[in-house]
């Protein structure tokens, strides 16, 4: 009986004791980062329903992005986190950056300062991954983009030195298996997956580089201390570096930025790519009536959507449009567009970032003038004055809804206020609801989120998680969505009757409008004697060949050249000798013949060399 009665003790005195010992776990802090991909922080704030957490506009501003501190949070708080922009003193629910997102509980740590890093993008309620700083060690957070969202099975790092969430070592695997730590981090604006890794140093000489396998794979060259990166470690502190898909076998690591908006203006900015004359690519006129115009990033086709002969005719007309070329005439006037005879493109691809187009006859370009490619591809664009959209609303309702319920609305356009009358339906004859409003827009698109009560938030449908969305573009003027409620969230099964929400996401191409001006060929080919060899490299007054007198010419003493043009390659066949007196040689005559060579490339440009034909006796 003792011996039970002393177990009995123990076992609650153990009780006991850890009772005191998780009540007095403790508190950490912890400093939330957020990043926008417009670098835009004025007025952003988050919402969070953490115990003891409100939320709040940013605290600040730093070189990542903006900041919240909190201080003294209970060891074993998971924090919900939203990004979201805030006006007249609450979020505004129409501009939220992110879903829901969860800081784990492991991120507080018990007298401990950590940093937690989280992107732009929605990523859907609770898949969106949250970076935790190591306080003990120096960390490096890298991101990765690929503008195409060409993501490549297998791509990953070879590391040394350093860590991986739970102690993980980097870099014990072999050269050639690619260490795959890259997670989906944020979604860019074009709705393409950022990518993104956290890493702590055990080394001081930690570093890696990302690969796909092998050294034709690599898109960065070593990113380690020797190289410029990671030099400065310190407990807790933070190194980022972003990464932009530049190819394969890109070693110089030109594609790697330490800061966002460098980062953000090469991954993101819409731009016209600059000529490239080392691989003759980028936007450049090929000759007076045909240039080449390519996108740093790539643009939906509207050919690849179409399934007939005239909406394949629509959307060649239509792409034509995204195009104008016209002459700069200084101080931001333009002459009128260049007519275009056609635009040529990929029309089995469903996505284009390369066109060639084909200016019409008496549009030729002139390269002693300057010219500028506008392109434009006339999505809707953000309005300067609002505009109402009218959005109806139908549900249909379970067969347990009570008869005189009231259905409404919370949602982020009423203030998720359900009481509030303007949202809520009326009945229809047939049983079902319907409701119509107004919202007011000026973004190209917006994301509206709501869901359905019995008119207040004690009885709600039955959703899984989230919220049910639409999406409005701003040339619409009236849309109608369709639908239906399950289950309500206080039914007596309600834990079997869960449903995903509704959400209507659809392609929302951001309008692509750029310029730049026209690289066109003011170059004049380059011509180079190559034999003989007396006079390779000389003044022309010194290129002399001697001819004997009163014989023959002998076509084997003409020199040998070549002749290369910035834009149209080899031309040493174009060669010529025009007519004129630097045309003649009369080996009857002793003296001194000049003798020209010309060569014209595509755009007119002239190259002329001479050389002197001495005809003597006794030669």
């Amino acid at each position: 009986m003792k011996k039970g009665l002393l177990a009995l003790l123990l076992v609650a005195v153990s009780a006991l004791t850890f009772g005191i010992s998780a009540l007095g776990a403790g508190t950490g802090n912890l400093v939330i980062h957020f990043q926008a991909w417009s670098g835009e922080y004025d007025d952003l704030g988050n919402h969070t329903w953490a115990p003891g957490l409100s939320p709040r506009v940013r605290d600040g501003v730093d070189a990542f992005g903006a900041y919240w501190e909190y201080n003294d949070i209970p060891v074993g708080t998971q924090v919900p986190f939203i990004a979201v922009y805030w006006a007249n003193g609450a979020q505004d629910w129409s501009r939220k950056l992110t879903d829901d997102v969860f800081i784990p509980a492991s991120a507080i740590q018990e007298d401990k300062t950590v940093h937690v890093y989280i992107f732009e993008g929605m990523l859907g309620n609770g898949n969106a991954k949250v970076y935790v700083a190591d306080p003990n060690r120096h960390n490096v957070l890298a991101v990765y983009y690929d503008p195409a969202g060409a993501y490549e099975e297998g791509l990953g790092i070879h590391g040394w030195g350093w860590t991986y969430e739970d102690d993980a070592e980097i870099g014990a695997s072999q050269w050639g298996t690619p260490s795959q730590l890259f997670t989906v981090a944020g979604r860019s604006e074009l709705d393409i997956d950022v990518w993104g890794m956290m890493l702590s140093a055990k080394e001081t000489w930690a570093g890696f580089l990302v690969y796909g396998g092998d050294d034709a794979t690599k898109k960065t060259g070593d990113l380690k201390p020797d190289t410029g990166f990671f030099t400065n470690h310190g407990v807790g502190t933070v190194d980022i570096v972003y990464i932009v898909n530049a190819g394969d076998g890109v070693t110089n690591n030109s594609n790697v930025f330490t800061t966002p908006a460098d980062f953000q203006d090469e991954a993101f900015s819409f731009k016209l790519l600059p000529f490239s004359p080392e691989d003759m690519s980028g936007t450049y006129a090929i000759d007076p009536n045909t240039l080449v115009v390519k996108t740093s990033a790539s643009v939906a086709s509207p050919y690849a959507a179409a399934t007939t002969d005239a909406e394949r005719v629509a959307a060649e007309a239509l792409i034509t449009t995204w195009f104008e070329i016209k002459e700069d005439l200084g101080n931001g006037q333009y002459g009128p567009a260049l007519e275009i005879e056609r635009v040529d493109f990929g029309k089995t691809n469903t996505t284009l970032n390369t066109f060639v187009i084909a200016l019409a006859e008496g549009s030729e370009l002139d390269n002693n003038k300057d010219y500028e490619v506008f392109f434009d591809t006339q999505f809707p664009q953000d309005l300067a004055v609002a505009r109402e959209i009218t959005v109806t609303l139908n549900v249909t309702v379970p067969d347990n809804t009570p008869a005189n319920a009231t259905i409404s609305l919370g949602a982020s356009f009423g203030g998720w206020n359900p009481g509030d009358a303007a949202y809520a339906a009326t009945k229809q004859s047939d049983g079902s609801y319907s409701i119509t409003f107004t919202i007011s827009v000026t973004a190209a698109y917006s994301t509206h989120e709501y869901k359905w009560t019995q008119g207040t938030w004690d009885i709600g449908e039955n959703l899984a998680s989230g919220n049910r969305s639409f999406i409005l573009s701003n040339n619409m003027t009236s849309v109608t969505f369709n639908d239906e409620i399950l289950a309500w969230d206080k039914d007596a099964d309600a834990a079997d009757t869960k449903y995903p929400a509704t959400a209507r996401t659809v392609f929302v191409p951001t309008n692509a409008s750029a310029s730049l001006a026209l690289d066109l060929d003011t170059e004049a080919p380059v011509l180079i004697f190559v034999s003989p060899l007396s006079f390779v490299g000389k003044a022309a007054d010194q290129r002399i060949i001697e001819v004997p007198w009163g014989q023959p010419f002998d076509q084997s003493l003409f020199p040998r050249y070549s002749v290369t043009d910035n834009r149209d390659g080899d031309i040493t066949s174009f060669v010529f000798v025009p007519k004129g007196n630097m045309s003649v040689l009369n080996t009857a005559e002793e003296g001194d013949y000049t003798i020209m060579l010309q060569v014209e490339d595509k755009w007119g440009n002239i190259t002329q060399e001479t050389f002197i034909f001495r005809v003597v006796k006794g030669v």
